[in-house]
């Protein structure tokens, strides 16, 4: 499936007409927009169009029908109270079918009805319009439309919890159990009515009383499911007001109030090499620090002093060479006047012979002289420059404490929020304790339950096959059980493979997304419950709670990848914030290494400051279309404009 356009008429903050129109064959399309601009409308609107009322957008939404939901969409900007969307796309790359579905509603009446108005190749085809539903569901069944269409932020919101409820009966429906289970409790049904109509027998009876305890555990487990799911649901309510709380509590200044001895401690430390900072600097400057202001100098001092120091040697040499001189006239006279012509030229021809005698240095001082330059004041410069850092470091920290401790804190309010937090800690302890308690006796109900339902089957096949199949009911009665016994061997095999899939299709996903190569090797998914295991190369089990933030997302990530890729089905991916809550290195890794592969089409609806002008650079080669979301402020609406924030990059 290719999206190829999305139309969108007076729909949410979309006035008018506005168009999206998918044309190139890159995998990933980027659309922009700040907050509020309409990305999210963006995606129900293909929810929309493509499930109606069996969109989970819809079902996640505050309204009671669907038609208040039409309505809240509808833009009256026109004055015309009527709202349309219509999605065009082919059903493969191939693009041999194409389909373009239109909703349309107008808000006019007291009922809002929609119209539904289904082409092919298009042509308009009344079946695909009476029988759409039925369509999409098997090419797209509602249940695994959020393994394409998703949500950054409730991605985050997954990564902090279990498995959800939701998320496992998704992943059962992909699995095909679903489909299973309600054969399975069709069969049920067949069979408790016709237990009912059979003959009246001791064994029918002690059957059905059997019959009636396992129904009656099953009712049991769901009612335990149910509150367990309704505590767990308190305890995260009870969990954000905690957070809101301790949010309240650092920023009002309770952490101050806690530390503020400490804080005390840590001022004289700083304060205390703020001095010595100040001593040793006040040293420096008397030292040879200030010759750095005169280098340039310096250095013409020392190439002076180095010609007088060449002259002077030249002289010494020819003072040296005219004594050997005399002692040679005495042993050769007859070779003096050559000598005398020799020491001559020297004295004429030597570099250094004009060399004018300005500072005189002694040998020692020009050694002193081109140690300090050579690396002597470079050093110097550097280890001052050192303690100039730690003195604005540490008056900085000084100066940051100073606003911690001048801070004017309530500390009775600072008292009663603490008293409430710990109320709340309480409170989530109690809660913690009744799921606790709650789970074991759903796992005891269900030990009760396996121990009664094994009873009923192995009761069930010895009245069958001792019984005589005198009429069609007991025939029905038998092969319904072989059916059902059948069933439910077939989802304990079906789901123990099928989950093995996810698992090893999981893990490859996250080893191409994980920055911690080494911390997971295997993930595995319990055959069971669904719910997931981090296993490290020593074979221990990683806790959930060891994970980072960014790590947890990227394991839902992980796993709506892998279910994607373990449905076969080619779809596009569309993704809704999708960086939120993640540090620069997962971002990068999914840039790089998840949006151009998610898909043949990923759609990605953006912030600015989520795909940067950096990482947009990263990503361009694989970036087709791109959208930016302009929103006008004197009409309340916004429009399409081609390129990624293409006016911002100007």
């Amino acid at each position: 499936m290719v999206i190829k356009e999305l139309k969108l008429h007076n729909f949410g903050v979309y006035a008018g007409d506005n168009i999206f129109g998918f044309t190139s064959d890159k995998p990933v399309v980027l659309v922009g927009g700040m907050n509020g601009r309409g990305k999210t409308t963006f995606l129900e609107a293909i929810l929309l169009s493509l499930y109606g009322q069996n969109s989970f957008a819809y079902h996640e939404s505050k309204f009671k029908s669907y038609g208040q939901y039409l309505k809240s969409y509808i833009n009256t900007t026109d004055g015309t109270n009527e709202a349309s969307v219509e999605l065009y796309f082919s059903q493969d790359t191939t693009e041999n079918e194409k389909y373009r579905i239109r909703r349309t509603w107008n808000g006019n009446a007291q009922r809002i009805k929609e119209e539904v108005a289904v082409y092919k190749n298009e042509e308009w085809n009344s079946f695909l319009t009476e029988n759409w539903p039925m369509f999409i569901e098997n090419l797209l069944p509602s249940r695994l439309s959020n393994f394409f269409f998703f949500d950054g932020e409730k991605i985050a919101e997954l990564a902090v919890e279990d498995t959800d409820t939701q998320m496992k009966e998704s992943i059962r429906s992909l699995l095909g159990i679903s489909v299973l289970d309600v054969l399975s409790k069709d069969m049920s049904r067949i069979l408790s009515r016709n237990y009912k109509k059979s003959r009246p027998n001791e064994n029918v009876s002690e059957i059905q009383k059997i019959r009636e305890t396992k129904e009656q555990l099953e009712k049991d487990l769901l009612s335990l499911k149910k509150d367990i799911s309704e505590k767990n649901a308190l305890l995260e309510e009870k969990n954000r007001e905690l957070d809101l709380l301790k949010s309240e509590y650092k920023s009002k200044g309770g952490e101050v109030v806690k530390q503020r001895e400490d804080l005390y401690q840590k001022r004289i430390s700083l304060s205390t090499s703020v001095n010595q900072c100040n001593e040793i600097l006040v040293s420096d400057a008397a030292s040879e620090l200030p010759l750095i202001m005169v280098k340039d100098l310096l250095l013409d001092i020392e190439e002076q002093a180095l010609l007088e120091q060449e002259k002077k040697t030249l002289e010494m040499t020819i003072y040296q060479m005219k004594y050997m001189l005399k002692k040679y006239e005495n042993d050769f006279p007859e070779g003096v006047e050559n000598a005398n012509h020799f020491i001559d030229y020297i004295n004429n021809n030597a570099e250094s012979g004009d060399v004018e005698a300005i500072y005189g240095l002694s040998d020692n001082t020009l050694f002193r002289l081109q140690v300090l330059l050579e690396n002597g004041l470079d050093n110097k410069v550097e280890e001052t420059q050192k303690h100039m850092n730690s003195l604005r470091r540490n008056q900085r920290e000084i100066d940051q404490l100073e606003n911690y401790l001048s801070v004017d804190i309530d500390e009775k309010f600072i008292a009663k929020i603490y008293k409430d937090i710990k109320r709340l800690e309480n409170e989530i302890a109690d809660i913690e304790v009744s799921i606790s308690l709650l789970e074991e006796q759903h796992r005891m109900r269900n030990g009760k339950y396996i121990t009664v339902n094994a009873e009923f089957k192995k009761n069930v096949e010895s009245y069958l096959q001792h019984a005589e199949l005198k009429d069609d009911t007991d025939r029905l009665l038998k092969y319904s059980q072989i059916a059902i016994n059948i069933l439910d061997e077939y989802k304990i095999r079906l789901q123990r493979r099928k989950v093995n899939v996810v698992a090893d299709t999981m893990t490859a996903c996250y080893k191409k997304l994980a920055n911690k190569k080494t911390l997971i090797d295997k993930i595995i998914m319990d055959e069971d419950t669904l719910d997931l295991k981090y296993i490290n190369f020593d074979g221990d089990e990683v806790l959930k709670s060891s994970l980072s933030a960014g790590e947890k997302q990227l394991m839902v990530i992980s796993l709506l990848w892998s279910l994607a890729i373990c449905s076969k089905r080619k779809l596009p991916v569309i993704i809704d914030t999708p960086l939120s809550r993640l540090d620069s290195n997962n971002r990068e890794t999914l840039i790089n290494c998840y949006f151009p592969y998610a898909s043949e089409q990923t759609i990605i609806l953006s912030t600015d400051s989520e795909i940067t002008d950096e990482y947009y650079e990263m990503m361009k080669n694989n970036v087709g279309d791109e959208f930016t979301l302009i929103y006008d402020d004197n009409t309340k609406s916004t429009s399409i404009r081609k390129g990624y924030f293409a006016e911002d990059k100007r």
